[in-house]
């Protein structure tokens, strides 16, 4: 059927909007089921965002909560010196910083109860002054505008400091920790090492940091003093470590205590005397070392270097760790070698040349121009003739030239001291037939050039001299403590004698006249019949050669009492500034300073010396009984049947001009009978055989 007016079969027409019906309903179907495909994928989006979420949150909760074993830090031992004084301790030190972020508006600008932003600044004006109460209100304020989380309030503050800063307005809710008001204080603490002497003897105890100790007592005896650090179980909460209440897994074990051999009264009389000379002549730099000579124990060592004009603090360690050309200090070695090759005898007889010795188109020159004429070898080591010392030695071994390096060698100069202290270099002594020998090297060695040694070294020597020739091992450490416990003592270490007792003696004899005799290079600065200083100036240029302006080290090495020595002392003047440098004048008025406190220091006069002490060597010689002679009598002694080398220094300090002729053994003949009236200047002939 066809309806009118529209030419289309009624049938055609409902089929059309059937279909219009069955295609909205698909795109319906359609759009639901993609509005819930979008809903479902959103929600599992969600998910697993809210899983990476908590994930991450249990993650940082499951950190902050993990269990491990960790390090319990050791107590690290004291170290004393040998009166008691404590020269090293560990103590806590604590930095302290802020997180300005943290404290809410409320609690910074807080007016009711006072304890606000102005009240911490007046605390922190009072206790810790740096800046005023203003000062720390911009200080902290600017921080806060910045939102700086880790501000430095105070660092390297002791326990005490901390204590009471945690007392302060806004920092005290930082010891409350169930406070809900956070104040956003940072505290760390540190262990420290102090050293309550205050810059004295910092290179001898050392330092350390961080609990690693590198120099001095400290770096040598580290593992002693550390200790051993223990185990156990800890577990973190929110940040800080926590231990568990079944206590260690393996306990510490804390460092053993040190006592060293240092005297602190000594050190400071050292420090201070060497300080005061230094500042004196403008010095560079400067050392001294004091040494108990039955021991071998260090009692003081000073190093000074300068820092800026005026000011001197430790350095370096020049007396173990320096070596240099020591100068005439050396002649001490060279005429014990002499004595010990019987290739000398005190008592000859030497040309000082008008004070211009020449060997191969090189000068030895003397100190005084135009030299001190003909005298004996003695007086030539008591006036530091070089020519006269240098002219004895080339020509007694000019011919076997290693006689007098194996000599020397013998005698323990080409050795380390081995002392307790690390970055000791090995003494230089030239050697025939090597690469530097050539020849001039001999007799450049005999007046203390091209052989180089350390304060220390050279000390040792002297003072093997003023222990009859027994050379002792310079220590620092005298005893081990632990829990108040003694565990373990030093004895001296003895390297035997470096001479024979008769040479010894000579050379004890030398030394003392040095300062003794009116014409020693020490009489004036050291000479004192309380004292009775002995020993040897030195005086070496250490930049020869080298077309510069002439730069000295000055030095004085010897001992006290000479007649029954207690302490061998050294000290060494770098680059001083002025006119007239010599030992004499510089170093040895340091160590009489040095030897005068020390003196002081003694509750009782030094006792004089009444002889060996039998059997405390076995190697040691039977000491020959030395001749006594009154240098006060205006008369003339019998000498006959003594030795030249044991009466000549006595003769010659009577006023006698004294020629030995013949050998070198005992006096047959006299010129001036016994008992004949004298006068000054008189020669004597004495007849050896």
């Amino acid at each position: 059927m066809i309806e009118q007016g529209t030419g289309q079969p009624t049938d055609e027409r409902t089929e059309t909007r059937q279909g219009e019906r069955l295609q909205g309903v698909s795109y319906l179907w359609i759009g639901v089921m993609t509005v819930g495909f979008l809903l479902a994928l959103a929600a599992v989006a969600f998910f697993m965002f809210r899983i990476a979420v908590t994930g991450d949150e249990l993650r940082r909760e499951a950190r902050s909560r993990r269990i491990e074993e960790r390090e319990v830090p050791s107590r690290w031992g004291n170290i004393y010196s040998s009166d008691g004084y404590l020269l090293a301790s560990t103590v806590l030190r604590y930095d302290v910083y802020w997180d300005t972020a943290v404290p809410t508006d409320q609690t910074y600008n807080d007016t009711k109860e006072k304890k606000n932003i102005s009240a911490l600044c007046d605390s922190m004006a009072k206790y810790f002054p740096t800046r005023s109460s203003a000062g720390w209100r911009r200080y902290f304020d600017a921080a806060r505008k910045k939102k700086n989380r880790y501000l430095r309030v105070a660092t390297d503050i002791s326990q005490a400091d901390r204590d009471r800063l945690l007392t302060f307005p806004i920092f005290e809710y930082y010891a409350k920790k169930s406070s809900p008001v956070r104040s956003g204080l940072i505290v760390k603490d540190y262990s420290k090492r102090i050293n309550p002497l205050r810059g004295m003897g910092d290179r001898l105890i050392g330092y350390s940091d961080d609990n690693r100790a590198y120099v001095g007592a400290e770096g040598y005896y580290v593992l002693q003093l550390k200790g051993t650090p223990g185990v156990r179980m800890m577990q973190q909460l929110r940040g800080e470590w926590k231990p568990l209440a079944d206590g260690n897994k393996r306990d510490p074990v804390d460092g053993k205590d040190l006592v060293l051999t240092i005297d602190a009264s000594i050190q400071n009389i050292a420090h201070e005397a060497l300080q005061e000379h230094l500042l004196k002549w403008n010095a560079e730099r400067g050392c001294a070392v004091v040494m108990d000579v039955k021991t071998g124990g260090i009692k003081a060592m000073v190093n000074l270097g300068r820092i800026a004009e005026g000011q001197y603090a430790e350095v370096l360690n020049y007396a173990v760790g320096e070596r240099s050309d020591p100068g005439s200090t050396f002649k001490l070695m060279s005429v014990l070698a002499l004595l010990e090759e019987d290739a000398a005898d005190t008592a000859q007889k030497v040309d000082t040349e008008r004070g211009v010795y020449t060997i191969y188109g090189r000068h030895i020159r003397d100190y005084k121009a135009g030299g001190y004429g003909v005298v004996s070898l003695r007086k030539a080591f008591v006036k530091s003739s070089n020519t006269g010392i240098v002219k004895t030695a080339y020509e007694a071994f000019k011919d076997h030239q290693e006689d007098f390096i194996d000599r020397l060698f013998k005698m323990q100069v080409g050795q380390k001291t081995g002392i307790d202290i690390a970055g000791e270099p090995d003494p230089y002594v030239p050697v025939p037939g090597s690469p530097k020998w050539s020849g001039i090297s001999m007799p450049w060695v005999s007046y203390g050039y091209e052989v180089q040694l350390t304060p220390l070294q050279t000390l040792s020597l002297y003072n093997a001299v003023a222990h009859d020739g027994v050379y002792l091992q310079p220590h620092i450490l005298e005893q081990v403590r632990q829990g108040g416990e003694v565990v373990e003592r030093v004895a001296p270490k003895s390297r035997g004698k470096i001479a024979s007792d008769k040479n010894i003696k000579i050379m004890q004899d030398l030394l003392r006249g040095v300062v003794e005799d009116r014409d020693g290079t020490a009489h004036k600065a050291c000479y004192d019949p309380d004292l009775r200083l002995a020993g040897k100036t030195g005086t070496a240029q250490y930049n020869y050669g080298r077309g510069e302006p002439m730069q000295y080290m000055v030095s004085f090495a010897g001992y006290f009492p000479h007649d029954d020595p207690q302490y061998s002392l050294i000290v060494c003047i770098y680059r001083p500034q002025g006119y007239g440098i010599s030992g004499g004048v510089i170093a040895a008025p340091v160590v009489k300073d040095i030897a005068a406190g020390i003196y002081r220091t003694m509750p009782r006069q030094l006792y004089r010396y009444e002889g060996p002490e039998s059997g405390m060597y076995e190697q040691a010689e039977e000491a020959a009984p030395r001749p006594s002679i009154d240098e006060t009598a205006q008369v003339m002694p019998d000498v006959k049947g003594l030795y030249p080398a044991d009466v000549v220094p006595a003769l010659e300090r009577m006023g006698l001009s004294v020629r030995v002729e013949g050998g070198t053994g005992k006096i047959t003949h006299q010129s001036l009978a016994k008992g004949s009236r004298l006068r000054s200047g008189e020669k004597v002939i004495l007849t050896a055989r």
